[in-house]
């Protein structure tokens, strides 16, 4: 674990207790699940898991996946994420379930260090695109995250947000250009 989870956590109940800080890392845990119960079902055990403050980072092991396999490992966290709102939402816990369906849809985003973004580029290289298949999806993603980036500055400028999803996509679009590739970013 990372010291930037506790003290984010921290943080986070302390000046928003009333706040959805608990169903938050409850979803991202589940979510993370999904990927580890994938892993170790499809033969591949993760190396190491580290906690830290923009999510969990799944170390791979020695046997890396194949384009198949990965894709469906990536997959696993959104869906269990689907899964467990839609089971919310029937128990009646509709804000818990907002936040699976939030994470889950913002996980499905194509761009790189997110899991539609592994898928994107799992399903282009089982294609036969494997050449264009990184350069395609540094595009996608600047085409998605710099218009979140930009849309999520603006809400935060005219006091319309807290700053978080700024945040958020700034680490994102700096993951783009900085990201290992035997690493799994969640």
């Amino acid at each position: 674990m990372s010291l930037l989870f506790p003290a984010l956590l921290t943080v986070l109940l302390l000046s928003r207790p009333e706040g959805p800080v608990v169903s938050c890392v409850l979803a991202s845990v589940v979510h993370e699940g999904g990927h580890l119960a994938a892993m170790l079902w499809l033969g591949y055990p993760p190396r190491a898991c580290t906690l830290g403050a923009f999510g969990m980072r799944i170390r791979l092991g020695e046997r890396l996946p194949g384009y198949r396999q990965n894709l469906l490992i990536s997959a696993a966290g959104p869906l269990v994420n689907l899964v467990s709102a839609a089971f919310l939402m029937w128990c009646g816990r509709s804000t818990a379930a907002a936040v699976h369906l939030t994470l889950a849809i913002f996980n499905l985003l194509p761009a790189a260090a997110l899991d539609g973004g592994e898928m994107l580029r799992c399903g282009l290289c089982l294609l036969g695109c494997e050449r264009v298949a990184v350069p395609l999806l540094r595009l996608t993603s600047a085409l998605v995250l710099l218009p979140l980036a930009a849309g999520s500055c603006l809400l935060f400028l005219r006091g319309w947000g807290n700053g978080t999803l700024l945040i958020v996509s700034l680490y994102l679009v700096t993951l783009v250009f900085f990201s290992d590739k035997s690493e799994k970013n969640s």
